[in-house]
């Protein structure tokens, strides 16, 4: 017996058992730092490229110019798809800049954290994006009882509890009953995605609304017992709900 125990503590010291490592969440926003496509480091714009990660496998972000969103998923160990589903349609200097992006991220297929850059890469590894955690750089005066430079375009989120740019940080989604709109809603998400901010046009009203599981395994937005708005991602688009009627979709 004493022996057995002696062996047994041996094959302890020469054999520590295996601890899992866990992969470090991707989740969170992103910018983009550095850029290489087709082996070329590219000239990154002055307002950044964004990734923002969800923990329902829903991405979106800045293409520097337009803001787009998509779907990802996990395909294995360091495996990832990325699907762009959409975006806005505005013309800007860095356009030719975002269309290789979002071509890119089509292509993206792995994914790891190198000293906390999330590093994202295609199977041929000639499109390589380096990104580091988003800071929000405020800059000016500030304005409102939160501190947010509201002349900077800056506004108080309280699912946040930051100042963001709505039309950075969220996702746009247009009037139905008016393509002709030259405003639009923004739907900001809590980096966990549990909450659900709608910011309305020319509107102080802001309601916050909670993450719950439909009966077929996709989410919804909500208020509990109020159906006065309902935020869906459905037939690749996110669309505002009020009492069953759609009145926002990011489709046009």
């Amino acid at each position: 017996m004493k022996q057995f125990i002696s062996l047994f503590i041996l094959f302890t010291i020469l054999f520590p058992s295996c601890k899992s490592v866990q992969t470090p969440s991707i989740t969170g926003k992103w910018e983009v730092t550095i850029f290489i496509s087709n082996n070329d480091t590219l000239k990154l714009p002055s307002s950044p490229a964004t990734i923002l990660l969800t923990d329902t496998g829903t991405i979106y972000g800045s293409g520097s110019c337009n803001r787009y969103f998509g779907t990802y998923t996990f395909k294995g160990k360091n495996k990832i798809d990325i699907v762009p589903t959409g975006r806005t349609q505005m013309f800007c200097p860095e356009i030719l800049f975002e269309d290789t992006f979002i071509k890119a991220l089509e292509d993206i297929d792995n994914y790891s954290i190198q000293d906390s850059v999330l590093v994202l890469s295609n199977k041929s590894k000639d499109i390589i994006l380096k990104l580091s955690h988003f800071q929000d750089k405020i800059i000016g005066v500030s304005n409102d009882s939160h501190g947010c430079n509201t002349a900077a375009g800056y506004t108080w989120s309280e699912i946040r509890n930051e100042c963001i740019r709505v039309f950075e940080d969220g996702i746009r989604v247009n009037p139905v009953n008016d393509p002709q709109a030259t405003t639009s809603a923004f739907i900001i998400f809590s980096i966990d995605s549990l909450k659900a901010e709608i910011f309305l046009p020319d509107q102080d009203e802001r309601p916050i609304l909670s993450r719950r599981i439909l009966p077929n395994g996709k989410y919804a937005w909500n208020m509990e017992d109020d159906d006065t708005y309902n935020i869906r991602f459905t037939e690749n688009q996110w669309v505002i709900e009020k009492r069953g009627r759609i009145l926002y979709s990011t489709k046009r």
